[in-house]
């Protein structure tokens, strides 16, 4: 016969088993799959009253919007960290499903260590945009070749110029003029015909262009004002001429004569394009950029700025607006 304690203690682990299977509080996370309205993670969490048998459900939505249904986060962490202590839950998604672990008593946190190759990815991802971020070149806008007229801003009254020719009536200014000759010298090396048809201008010479293509314009139709709307976008407002700088160039081929969109097409269009860079030229007026210069698509027309600055804008794909702003 066994004694008596026996009998007592499987009394107290019954009663202790049907304890534990009818009231303790117990939390499962269950995945679902991806919530079709976001596109997210659905998930459960099944929270069992301590002396009910009734199931509340709330949803994860629930929980982290802290809703009068969602329990005291503090309250269900606490909670799991008695699990874990006491060895009855010892697989825990916390930090997946929105929970953050927490060190036991005395423990001190643990701290995820950053490897050498994390900082050196980190460091060169930061190279690279500080990289983009500055300009490859310093901007000096004082720079005499940087000097900007358009409509907006016209040829200081006190500017001046010192001349130097090019060939027959043709002038610029005098400290290109090595640099025209070594384009042209090179085009003529590629097999390509170069022709300037037009340089410096005085500011007597522009107005008579201006005021031809108002007249042309008026007998056309238009009134004044729309003439003068629309000549100033093909031929600039006496004043605000870059030619007046003597530092750009009008630059055709000897089979094709036209100033049109067409000669950006044709092989010294395309030549200067890729090479008048390398002598300090850039196309001045590029197609897509109207609204910026104020003038319309000219694949004719190569502004001086030295070849820094040169190659520096056109890999840039600004404009000589755009260049200048950049160091505002």
């Amino acid at each position: 016969m066994r004694p008596l304690t026996y009998y007592i203690d499987k009394c107290i682990i019954g009663v202790y088993v049907a304890a534990l299977a009818g009231g303790v509080l117990s939390c499962t996370v269950v995945d679902t799959n991806a919530a079709a309205s976001g596109n997210r993670r659905s998930v459960n969490i099944r929270c069992v009253a301590s002396t009910s048998d009734k199931l509340d459900y709330m949803t994860a939505d629930d929980f982290l919007q802290g809703s009068e249904k969602a329990a005291n986060h503090e309250d269900i962490t606490r909670y799991l960290e008695n699990l874990k202590r006491n060895g009855l839950f010892e697989e825990a998604a916390d930090v997946e499903n929105g929970f953050e672990e927490h060190p036991e008593e005395g423990e001190e946190p643990a701290i995820e260590e950053k490897t050498d190759d994390a900082d050196a990815v980190e460091d060169s991802a930061n190279g690279e945009d500080k990289a983009e971020e500055e300009p490859k070149i310093k901007i000096d806008p004082t720079d005499w070749k940087l000097i900007l007229v358009n409509k907006q801003n016209p040829v200081p009254d006190d500017f001046d110029v010192k001349l130097a020719g090019i060939n027959g009536s043709l002038y610029a200014d005098e400290r290109i003029i090595n640099d025209i000759y070594k384009m042209m010298d090179a085009a003529s090396d590629d097999g390509v015909d170069l022709m300037i048809c037009s340089a410096y201008r005085s500011y007597e010479r522009q107005r008579t262009l201006f005021n031809n293509k108002i007249d042309k314009l008026m007998d056309s139709g238009m009134t004044y004002l729309e003439a003068y709307r629309v000549g100033s976008m093909n031929v600039t407002v006496p004043g605000t001429s870059e030619h007046h700088l003597g530092l750009a160039l009008d630059i055709l081929t000897g089979n094709y004569t036209t100033m049109d969109d067409g000669f950006g097409d044709t092989e010294a269009g395309k030549w200067l394009a890729a090479n008048a860079p390398d002598y300090g030229f850039i196309l001045r007026y590029p197609e897509g950029k109207e609204e910026i210069t104020g003038i319309v698509y000219e694949p004719w027309h190569f502004r001086y700025v030295g070849k820094e600055y040169a190659r520096d804008i056109t890999e840039r794909g600004l404009t000589l607006e755009e260049y200048l702003k950049d160091c505002d």
